[in-house]
């Protein structure tokens, strides 16, 4: 490991993301690293599982960007497979972070996309809710404005279609129905959870987007977990917005999203 992470006794939040670079001329890669940075402005202790061709060179830039705030492992895909895989064992290495012979009632773990860079900015407001005792879950919700304003257009009425259908679904079940709870932002991605919920996510076997949404609708639905919706004026990256607004493949790639959302969330877990 080329710099070492604070100690686990001196946070109580973990930031964990997954990342696969082809090659660091991705234009996602700088994000990530503009991320780690971020982080280590905002002693934020990050977990990153990466699945990089070239691995050595991809940990050793983002843990020197993170500057002993962030750790990255290589994923064990002998157990771990996929994005979902991926995610699942960043959760796991946070929960050891943090330490689970400790009152794990009082941390939290929030996963976001590398590329959602802002984010660390947004974390206070993601986990206080879960920390005070509020809530057990939180899933943040993208303000109006800045979401039409900052995302590719496509992106702006395909995932405002999504979160229509889910939450409408998701009014059934009574976890759903607090004041709180009613507009979930699913296609945004990040979310946070109390430390002590990890095993709902790490029971789960998804190896794409659901890993991230289907451990917490079943949290709610069959636990009994509270969730809640936080407002934050998140900004997506402008690099974002140029590469894939007006593109095809890019509104393709989502509709592919959204086919496999509204088999494994909507008709498998919501309806």
């Amino acid at each position: 490991m080329s710099s070492s992470a604070t100690s686990s006794s001196d946070c109580c939040v973990v930031l964990v993301t997954v990342t696969h670079y082809p090659n660091t001329s991705d234009i996602r890669f700088p994000l990530a690293l503009e991320l780690c940075q971020l982080a280590a402005t905002k002693l934020i202790q990050t977990v990153i599982v990466d699945d990089s061709p070239d691995h050595p060179a991809v940990r050793h830039a983002l843990e020197e960007a993170g500057k002993g705030h962030v750790k990255v492992y290589q994923q064990d895909k002998a157990i771990y497979q996929g994005k979902g895989g991926a995610l699942r064992q960043a959760i796991k290495e946070a929960r050891d972070l943090l330490d689970t012979n400790n009152n794990n009632d009082n941390t939290a773990i929030c996963f976001a996309e590398p590329e959602k860079v802002d984010i660390a900015n947004h974390m206070h407001l993601i986990v206080r809710p879960i920390l005070d005792g509020s809530t057990d879950i939180v899933v943040p919700t993208r303000s109006e404005e800045l979401f039409r304003q900052t995302y590719p257009i496509e992106q702006y009425h395909s995932e405002n279609f999504a979160n229509l259908h889910f939450n409408s679904l998701a009014q059934q079940f009574k976890g759903f129905q607090a004041e709180d709870a009613k507009q979930i932002d699913w296609l945004f991605g990040p979310f946070a959870f109390r430390t002590s919920l990890a095993d709902t996510w790490l029971a789960y076997t998804g190896t794409s987007w659901d890993a991230q949404m289907i451990p917490y609708v079943r949290a709610v639905r069959n636990e009994n977990r509270r969730i809640s919706s936080v407002t934050i004026d998140f900004r997506h990256p402008k690099q974002m917005k140029e590469q894939e607004e007006g593109d095809p493949k890019w509104t393709n790639k989502r509709l592919q999203q959204l086919n496999i959302l509204f088999d494994l969330l909507g008709e498998q877990e919501l309806s």
